[in-house]
């Protein structure tokens, strides 16, 4: 997600986002067809999980990302707290606000896409805003709460995560933002719970001019999430998505990284920002990478 997108709505805290554009996507004909991920074998044997951040389908409503992702073949999605819920209630979000009626609805359509929700970026820029997140993580069954609150708010942030039970993953964006090398919110989580963790965006500290690696082995144990990208260019704040593998991100040498330090259930989403409607074939693509890369880490 870009720091543009991102910072806007971290300074509003409302609900806005891309209208649902479905011209030229195309949602009935990859509905109907089979699957293109057919399983993932080797993901599983590891203990490893992929799936979307649902920013990939920013310009659709919740609901219709939730589509694309079990055309995909995916069974995990990250959501966003701006995104429109539907074409029925394009004006609720997924986000704290929604009403205990939507919350049943956005669960029950997950539960029919067979996409189980792990997680939800949401603002927490102070107290209530954080209280209401991990409330609504908690209601959803959500296992994390990824954002970018200011570093003082981290103590109450660590006490939420523990009344919850729901993880929270600290996102980085490209230079100047205030979290882009890790070694600052390292500092802020000194002395926190295991609750408290990264979120883990490699195509951003690409941009950054930070060896992904490199940025994991100083987080170690407190890896919780992947914003997984590889880009065409490294260390330029404009460089683009590429299928996973084919460019500058060090993929599977992030995987190797993460099955060397152990990371228990990571979870890799997949974060497309170049297209606001990518062919999900370009997405399966990517999967077909990863599970080729998990398959040479499988132990014998």
């Amino acid at each position: 997600m870009t720091s543009i997108d991102r910072r806007a709505f971290l300074a509003r805290t409302a609900a806005a986002g891309a209208a649902a554009g479905l011209a030229g996507i195309g949602l009935g004909p990859a509905l109907a067809a089979e699957p293109l991920v057919k399983g993932l074998p080797n993901v599983e044997k590891l203990g490893w999980r992929v799936g979307f951040s649902a920013y990939t389908f920013r310009a659709l409503t919740a609901f219709e990302a939730l589509d694309r992702i079990a055309a995909t073949g995916l069974r995990y999605a990250e959501m966003f707290a701006w995104q429109k819920l539907s074409p029925k209630h394009p004006q609720a979000t997924t986000s704290p606000e929604l009403s205990t009626a939507l919350r049943g609805e956005l669960k029950a359509k997950a539960g029919d896409c067979g996409v189980k929700m792990i997680g939800l970026y949401s603002a927490m820029g102070n107290r209530p805003t954080a209280e209401a997140a991990f409330e609504f993580a908690a209601d959803m069954g959500f296992e994390v709460i990824v954002g970018e609150p200011p570093a003082d708010l981290f103590e109450y942030i660590d006490s939420l995560a523990e009344k919850h039970k729901v993880d929270f993953a600290l996102h980085n964006h490209p230079k100047p933002s205030g979290f882009w090398n890790p070694e600052t919110g390292l500092a802020a989580m000194k002395g926190r719970s295991e609750r408290m963790g990264f979120c883990c965006d490699t195509g951003h500290w690409c941009r950054s001019g930070l060896e992904p690696v490199e940025m994991l082995k100083q987080i170690g144990s407190r890896v919780k999430t992947f914003h997984l990208k590889d880009l065409d260019q490294f260390g330029i704040p404009q460089a683009g998505d590429v299928v996973w593998g084919e460019g500058k991100g060090r993929i599977a040498e992030i995987l190797a990284e993460v099955k060397r330090l152990g990371v228990q259930k990571p979870y890799f989403g997949i974060e497309w920002e170049r297209t606001t409607n990518e062919p999900l074939e370009t997405h399966a693509r990517s999967v077909a990478f990863f599970e080729k890369v998990a398959a040479s880490l499988v132990s014998p």
